[in-house]
């Protein structure tokens, strides 16, 4: 049975995921004359824009502040980087709904305007200072003895960040950018999504854990005194 169910049971899953935005209901809902909201945004995609663009400047402005009291403190590249991923944690569970609209399932038919690049360009920046300030100081590690070559399909991948943000870093440190990035974003969004609150009783001690490890794991130096 549940094999005959499970098609029209898993599309109506899929129809939850799309966007519900005309913008003269939720002008209605909110309370707000629908003829002036229909005026700043035309169709359902022109609002769903308005609020990705607003969500990622909210979280690269949190993030920026974060990697500014980090470094105004006078903390060391390991701590800076820990804060940095403590800003972006610290508004994902102040604004779950406005995360999991930007790194949540995407919205099925939708593009977010270009805009949203400069905005997720300022979070990755934020980390990039971190890792460019360490190597500078020579606290950043790159190539490691016995360290797996990458292969091809990875080359590739780093091909592309170093003609991005991550230009002149060392290739080894690009490619574990990928395994940091997802991984601890995936960490807010356990979190974000309550999978994580019957098994830790104190996440917050469970996501510094991890950005310090991932911290290392990137190549920045825990500190002698911890």
């Amino acid at each position: 049975m549940l094999g005959r169910l499970k098609p029209a049971a898993m599309a109506r899953l899929t129809e939850r995921h799309r966007a519900n935005l005309d913008p003269a209901a939720v002008a209605a809902e909110a309370g707000v004359d629908t003829q002036e909201a229909g005026k700043h945004f035309p169709d359902e995609d022109a609002l769903l824009s308005a609020l990705v663009l607003g969500s990622y400047r909210a979280l690269a402005d949190r993030t920026e502040a974060a990697a500014e009291a980090a470094l105004a403190a006078g903390a060391d590249p390991l701590r800076r980087w820990v804060a940095v991923w403590q800003g972006i944690r610290e508004w994902a569970v102040a604004h779950p709904e406005e995360y999991v609209l930007l790194w949540g399932r995407p919205v099925p038919g939708y593009s977010a305007p270009p805009e949203t690049m400069e905005a997720v360009a300022r979070i990755v920046l934020a980390m990039v200072a971190v890792l460019r300030d360490a190597e500078k100081a020579g606290e950043l590690t790159g190539d490691r003895p016995g360290e797996a070559p990458l292969t091809d399909g990875m080359s590739q991948n780093v091909d592309a960040l170093a003609a991005g943000l991550l230009e002149g870093l060392p290739r080894s440190v690009m490619a574990r950018m990928f395994v940091v990035w997802t991984q601890l974003h995936g960490m807010v969004g356990f979190e974000v999504n309550s999978h994580i609150m019957d098994i830790a009783p104190d996440p917050t001690a469970v996501f510094e854990y991890g950005a310090a490890a991932m911290g290392e794991y990137i190549g920045l130096r825990r500190p002698a005194d911890g």
